[in-house]
């Protein structure tokens, strides 16, 4: 196989790392990070932050308990929480998906690096990935735990043949970081970790390769735990076969602004195509037909097989078939071959990198777009008092992914509110949740019927509602003004504050 030169190879690593530092670039253009989840992460980190700070965060300690057993989703809230010692929350979280989305490229570039250091120029596609549609929906552990999968894979495979202290430290230590980002990510490393022990395990060596075995046991114990203390929960309906199968070979799981990112993922899709027929094609004309590195394609394979042969969620979430998409395509990345010449090469390193600008200027646009509607969402809760316990009801919600859902946790973390519609802390594997004595609103149903939410019975325990994009003849309109006092905002919202008795 030609390889790039020493020159070329040089080039090439400059070029990949100078896109990765682009593309942090969407995050830092906007004020609030237009995501579903994000802004209710970021808040509850900030609780944790903050929560012995009573003199000026009274309420926190009072509704909140931190959750300390060793869940999975600690990470992106612990590392929030401590970078908030030293910059702003927005800014702690800007810190937190940057590092993920330089986590994720460099990952990818180690990992091909680690298996066929020849193809790593491949490594390229991975840039169409970050900006996924479950980071969109502010899945920050999840998509961590996927950079961190990338990582371990491509460590274990470098150190396959390591059986020593250090190995056995190191490999334990990033296991251990993907079960604190996500379950998911870290039962397919480790799973797959299994399948490559397996499938490179020689005679020569067999004494050494047993040793994997004691060195990685330890990693069964929090999974274990944790599923059966807590991981057989229902979870929602399977989407219908034909459903999942165009949304899985669309790669549609990178759809979250526009029809035209579908478009984009169907060709992604018909190219990772191409790049497995030709190298299956490149390896049959030459002997033997199989080697190690093939493994990854039966990686690539068992995962595919997952999307459709998984039950719908695990260990208390959902979209579980969903979540698993976008594995089978980041495992062919250190498996394909295709034997380009050199001029060949650099005609699809040239076109990919191009290909990724132009997502990268996608992406800012976007983040411009959805960032100012968050803005214009938080601005009507300006008049909202400090210390207060706040609803917020949507009548309107944008799409494709509902940037506005969560995004009162912003204005939450400024003044220092209970968010009622935190729903983290109503979930039991969360770092923050509701203390178990509290007596809360009942505003089931508040999602899809807000109008349907009952005022009288809530009225001693929410002081503001935000209502947004309400219809003039609502209901919930009169029934609000019965006990609240009416302050339209700009842009559609109003803000309902509760009248003090008499």
């Amino acid at each position: 196989m030609t390889r790039f030169s020493l020159m070329d190879e040089v080039w090439l690593r400059r070029l990949f790392f100078a896109l990765a530092l682009l593309y942090i670039l969407p995050f830092w253009t906007v004020r609030y990070l237009p995501t579903t989840d994000g802004a209710c992460h970021t808040y509850n980190a900030w609780i944790m932050r903050q929560y012995g700070n009573t003199e000026q965060y009274p309420l926190f300690q009072q509704y909140y308990e931190i959750n300390w057993r060793p869940y999975p989703n600690w990470i992106g809230h612990a590392t929030m929480a401590l970078l908030m010692f030293v910059v702003p929350p927005l800014v702690a979280e800007k810190l937190l998906v940057s590092g993920y989305v330089l986590l994720f490229l460099g990952g990818a570039w180690y990992l091909a690096g680690s298996v066929r250091p020849g193809e790593r120029w491949l490594a390229f596609l991975a840039f169409a990935f970050p900006y996924h549609q479950f980071f969109q929906l502010g899945f920050y552990n999840f998509s961590i735990s996927i950079a961190l999968f990338l990582v371990v894979l491509g460590y274990w495979w470098r150190n396959r043949e390591s059986s020593g202290a250090a190995f056995a430290v190191k490999i334990n230590l990033l296991l251990g970081l993907c079960y604190f980002a996500h379950i998911v990510s870290f039962t397919l490393a480790l799973g797959a970790i299994g399948v490559l022990w397996l499938t490179t395990l020689r005679r020569e060596s067999w004494r050494r390769h047993l040793l994997h075995i004691p060195i990685l046991i330890p990693q069964l114990v929090l999974p274990f735990w944790f599923v059966m203390g807590e991981g057989s929960r229902a979870v929602p309906p399977a989407w219908p076969f034909r459903r999942l199968l165009k949304y899985f070979l669309d790669l549609r799981i990178l759809m979250s602004f526009s029809d035209l990112q579908r478009r984009a993922g169907a060709v992604l899709a018909v190219f990772f195509l191409l790049l497995l027929l030709l190298t299956l094609w490149r390896k049959s004309r030459r002997r033997p037909f199989f080697d190690r590195a093939d493994a990854f394609l039966l990686l690539a394979v068992l995962s595919a097989v997952l999307v459709f042969a998984s039950p719908t969620g695990m260990a208390g979430g959902g979209l579980l078939k969903q979540r698993l998409c976008p594995y089978p395509f980041l495992l062919l990345l250190p498996w394909f071959s295709p034997g380009l010449g050199p001029m060949a090469r650099k005609t699809g390193v040239a076109a990919l990198a191009a290909a990724a600008l132009l997502n990268l200027g996608f992406l800012t646009y976007w983040y411009r777009v959805r960032g100012a509607e968050v803005e214009r969402f938080l601005s009507g809760l300006e008049a909202v008092q400090p210390n207060t316990r706040v609803l917020a009801l949507l009548f309107r919600r944008p799409g494709p992914t509902d940037v506005l859902s969560h995004a009162m946790g912003y204005q939450a973390i400024e003044k220092g509110l209970i968010d009622w519609d935190n729903y983290e802390a109503k979930l039991w594997y969360f770092p923050t949740r509701f203390r178990g004595s509290l007596v809360v609103p009942y505003i089931a149903g508040s999602v899809k019927t807000p109008g349907a939410v009952r005022v009288k019975v809530n009225e001693e325990l929410i002081d503001a509602f935000y209502t947004w994009h309400m219809p003039p003849r609502a209901p919930l309109r009169r029934r609000l003004k019965r006990s609240y006092e009416h302050l339209p905002t700009p842009y559609g919202g109003e803000l309902w504050l509760r009248r003090a008795a008499p």
